[in-house]
């Protein structure tokens, strides 16, 4: 083992670690070695001892760091093309030579016995064909595998690491993919040293490495996408590394505690993933909108929560490129529709997004002062209440393909509850109310104004519904599902007309958590029928449609009309059950008023009636 210099990776019963500290500890006797956990519970502090501080970790969790006694014994590095034999090369090499494949040394002729008798001769031929195996590998995954660099160790001449790394090229010239990652390196010249053998290499991976300071002169020529996944660099760092591959198009600098973006990046740029860091406002972002070239950019599982940095201030002055056409912000701190407001504005471009995971999304769909009792949004009505925020140009909206009526459902469901967002405040608060739904006018336009009942109230004081708005196409029903004991559990729920049976059945899954065709609807209309009654062995009809009898009920009248009502006795409401269709339901309910009653029954229960 190499000596120990501060920046050094070791490895300890398969734990990996850095050295940031060589030398005494007061109050002990002898020398320590200060090292960083890749695990960062493995520690037992942050590299402070007593009140002293030796090191400092880069990781920001307290335990990352311990103290270790250099006597300690370490797991073996291995150099490149050991790793490489070990992970791929065929089972009978391990009967040769460790070393013989790196060094370029010959094996002689040698018989392998099974019961006296010869079953295998391991000489050049074998060792011909191991080669050619390696020859053709273009995807190579090494990761895990205590990789310290073109040798095992940093002490050896320059002329063994020389002829070891043109070895590299020769054995494996075809890789397209490698991926180093978790493993010993520490120095970016050991991996130019490797990769500057592979002349065909367009992916590299080197996630959950720990890397000291960017030698000069280094260039990667030739590779288009990086992995720094958990490499706890810097932004800075990650700049300064980015801009030494001048052919870079991809980046992935997941896991990596960024809160701040100082500097630009390569304009080479095309996709951008920046998931699981600790960024939590838009503006954070200012300066990746210089990349002209950028189509994909992902911010999730960061702390995002606010426009502004430590500001109130929901004002942005820049915008990211047409070009970019892809975000995923899902699963940051988004509790406010600010935000998703905003998002039109600073990436215009925008024909996929993703958002779920955001704790707005547990809130009700209108403000606490409009429904004192509302519940947590379901998923449809958060579909619906972002989709309408942004232009017809988003097409794909959390994986789901956005069709026409999707658009037409979520902006009408919308304009709805602005309408009664505006009719529970004062005419003097519209404007400001107006202000945080930027789309309004322009869906007004497509859709008509909805209806204020603030202002439109008939002579009785009931709300007047124009033919045209967009109350007018909502259908307002009220489900309930029975219980034993005469009990039963409701939910009324406003739904576009233009649902059909199959979107209202999937409403009522969610509502009740019933599974998806594990039910009927039944219509409970407004018109009454007879009842039959057994007479003898005759049923006797009391009533029917071609009567003349003054006993006949009124239609939309009930048994809880009083006085002159239909007996109770002798009628029962009529029930349509509501069959799977692609028919709108709106065709059905277009001349009910009020609530369109609707019961959930569910097949083998006794009778709900």
């Amino acid at each position: 083992m190499s000596v120990p210099v501060v920046g050094q990776r070791r490895s300890f019963d398969g734990h990996l670690s850095t050295i940031r500290h060589v030398g005494t500890v007061q109050g002990t006797t002898g020398d320590w070695l200060g090292v960083e956990w890749d695990d960062a519970s493995r520690g037992k502090h942050s590299g402070e001892h007593k009140g002293i501080r030796y090191f400092t970790c880069k990781s920001k969790h307290p335990t990352a760091g311990s103290f270790v006694r250099p006597s300690r014994p370490s797991d073996k590095p291995l150099g490149f093309l050991e790793a490489l034999r070990e992970k791929y090369a065929s089972e009978s090499e391990n009967g040769l030579s460790s070393n013989s494949l790196a060094s370029g040394t010959t094996v002689r002729g040698k018989a392998i016995e099974i019961s006296g008798k010869v079953v295998e001769e391991v000489g050049f031929d074998k060792i011909r064909k191991q080669l050619a195996e390696l020859q053709q590998l273009r995807i190579v995954l090494l990761d895990g595998l205590r990789i310290a660099g073109v040798l095992a160790s940093y002490n050896q001449a320059q002329d063994s690491h020389n002829e070891a790394a043109q070895k590299i090229g020769e054995s494996c010239p075809k890789i397209t993919e490698l991926d180093l990652s978790r493993s010993l390196l520490s120095r970016w010249r050991d991996v130019w040293d490797i990769c500057n053998q592979l002349k065909h290499l367009k992916k590299l991976k080197l996630n959950g490495n720990r890397f000291q300071a960017l030698e000069d002169d280094l260039t990667f020529k030739g590779i288009t996408e990086l992995h720094l996944e958990e490499t706890l660099l810097s932004w800075d760092e990650i700049a300064a590394i980015a801009y030494r591959f001048p052919g870079l198009t991809s980046l992935t600098a997941s896991a990596n505690q960024l809160s701040e973006i100082t500097c630009p990046l390569p304009k080479t740029i095309t996709t951008l993933n920046l998931e699981h860091n600790e960024i939590t406002s838009i503006s954070t972002l200012r300066h990746l909108a210089a990349l002209p070239k950028l189509e994909h950019l992902s911010v999730r599982g960061n702390s995002i929560s606010t426009v502004n940095q430590n500001t109130t201030d929901t004002t942005l002055d820049f915008q990211f490129p047409l070009t970019l056409c892809s975000l995923d912000i899902s699963r940051n701190n988004i509790t406010s529709w600010v935000i998703l407001n905003k998002l039109p504005t600073v990436f215009p471009g925008l024909t996929t997004l993703r958002t779920t995971g955001n704790p707005l999304f547990d809130q009700p769909p209108l403000p606490p002062f409009v429904a004192q009792a509302s519940k947590p949004m379901t998923i449809d009505e958060a579909f619906m209440l972002t989709l309408s925020r942004f232009p017809s140009s988003l097409t794909t909206l959390n994986y789901s393909t956005i069709s026409p009526q999707d658009r037409s459902n979520a902006e009408m469901y919308y304009l709805s509850l602005i309408g009664k967002e505006l009719s529970a405040t004062a005419e003097a608060e519209e404007p400001a109310i107006l202000a945080t739904h930027p789309r309004y006018s322009e869906l007004c336009e497509l859709y008509v104004e909805p209806t204020i009942t603030r202002a439109v109230v008939s002579d009785s004081g009931a709300r007047v519904i124009h033919p045209r708005s967009v109350a007018a196409r909502l259908v307002k029903m009220a489900f309930r599902l029975p219980l034993e004991n005469d009990e039963s559990k409701s939910q009324v729920k406003e739904i576009p007309g233009s649902f059909d049976t199959y979107q209202v059945k999937a409403l009522v899954s969610r509502l009740f958590g019933l599974p998806a065709f594990g039910f009927r609807l039944v219509w409970e209309t407004d018109e009454w029928d007879p009842v039959e009654k057994d007479i003898g062995d005759e049923a006797v009809v009391e009533w029917d449609e071609d009567s003349e009898d003054e006993g006949r009920p009124d239609t939309g009248s009930g048994p809880e009309k009083t006085g002159d009502g239909p007996d109770k006795s002798r009628f029962v409401r009529r029930e349509v059950e509501l069959v799977e269709s692609t028919r709108d339901v709106g065709f059905l309910f277009q001349n009910e008023v009020g609530e369109v009653r609707i019961r959930v029954e569910i097949p083998d229960c006794a009778s709900t009636r």
